[in-house]
């Protein structure tokens, strides 16, 4: 069992944290980045069908780059039409309900290193902007026409087995994620890392 610290080491712990937020915020103000706003001509619309419920379709609104990074539409199982004979829910920021996922970013072995600041110390990065971002996350699941989550995670596995998608998604120190969930609140089902 660890030792308890005493109210002068905790005093000194938040004296440190209060000094950094201070520091970051100053940062932050001293350099403040133009705002670009992302535009709708900028996403694509498509319809998921929910592998927990296969009578539902999702309406999703997926950046155009990461579509285009990830092989299409139908590299991830997504449609651009909605299927006929279900029921249509969009899914908007706050929606709380539970997607399958690929989550990744695309790295190399050429290291970035991010310069110490009075927020953070020095840190090596091994990941880079692609299309204008550097982590990317678009719904997946199995293109048949009953999909589920074991033939999603076989799916997962098989687009991310051969070399040439390997070195094209998430290049040589690169890593996806297949998650389910919502926000923050997720679950990881599979990974490919290299």
């Amino acid at each position: 069992m660890s030792r308890r610290k005493s109210a002068v080491e905790l005093e000194e712990l938040a004296k440190i944290k209060r000094a950094q937020a201070a520091a970051k915020l100053a940062e932050k103000q001293a350099n403040p980045k133009p705002y670009t706003p992302k535009l709708d001509t900028d996403y694509i619309q498509a319809y998921y069908r929910d592998p927990l419920d296969i009578t539902r379709v999702f309406k999703v609104k997926i950046p155009e780059g990461t579509v285009t990074l990830w092989g299409g539409l139908i590299a991830a199982g997504l449609t651009a039409a909605a299927p006929a004979n279900t029921a249509v829910i969009e899914i908007t920021k706050g929606s709380k309900l539970p997607i399958v996922k690929v989550r990744w970013f695309y790295g190399d072995d050429t290291a970035i290193v991010v310069p110490a600041t009075t927020a953070h110390g020095r840190w090596i990065k091994f990941y880079d902007k692609k299309n204008g971002q550097a982590h990317h996350q678009i719904p997946f699941v199995e293109t048949g026409a009953t999909p589920d989550l074991a033939t999603t995670i076989t799916a997962f596995y098989s687009k991310l087995n051969t070399q040439g998608e390997t070195d094209k998604i998430i290049g040589t120190r690169g890593r996806a994620d297949l998650v389910i969930g919502y926000g923050n609140q997720y679950v990881t089902l599979a990974r490919v890392s290299v």
